[in-house]
């Protein structure tokens, strides 16, 4: 048991010499490349742990790390998405709050305000929002879309 005690703590000590000489590494500069940035030592290695994979390093059964995803390219010209019913409520409830809460009020308030009020809607409520975009809106949008999609191929 004391043995082990000792071991552990003699790793602790070299692993905050490490971090320190890393950091003051990173501080200073004068490492070139992430490779000698991550040059620390691994004291809990010599006992069987290791310290987590960094930078795709392969795995110890030969597997490579996941490669980040790209973000899909996003088109310009692409027409909006139609209006959450949230949104709806907002635009129509935007002015009566700013008048409740007085001149004085920051669109902050008034957004945070808007946000209590929907939240304290009855489902019902929000269900009427949620249809009270004319259908003609929603079929423009549908066409816009559909438009779009064809002149991009």
């Amino acid at each position: 048991m004391v043995t082990g005690l000792a071991t552990l703590q003699s790793a602790i000590q070299e692993l905050s010499r490490a971090y320190i000489a890393h950091t003051n590494t990173v501080l200073s500069g004068g490492a070139s490349n992430p490779q000698e940035l991550l040059a620390l030592s691994n004291p809990l290695g010599q006992n069987g742990f290791s310290l987590p994979r960094m930078l795709n390093a392969p795995s110890p059964d030969g597997e490579a790390a996941k490669p980040k995803k790209q973000k899909r390219a996003h088109d310009p010209n692409a027409p909006k998405r139609p209006l959450t019913p949230y949104f709806l409520y907002m635009q129509a409830a935007r002015s009566v709050i700013a008048t409740d809460l007085g001149p004085r009020a920051t669109p902050g308030e008034v957004s945070t305000e808007g946000t209590r009020r929907w939240s304290a809607l009855p489902m019902e409520q929000k269900e009427v929002s949620k249809h009270a975009r004319p259908a003609a809106t929603i079929i423009l949008s549908m066409v816009e879309m559909a438009d779009h999609l064809a002149r991009r191929l």
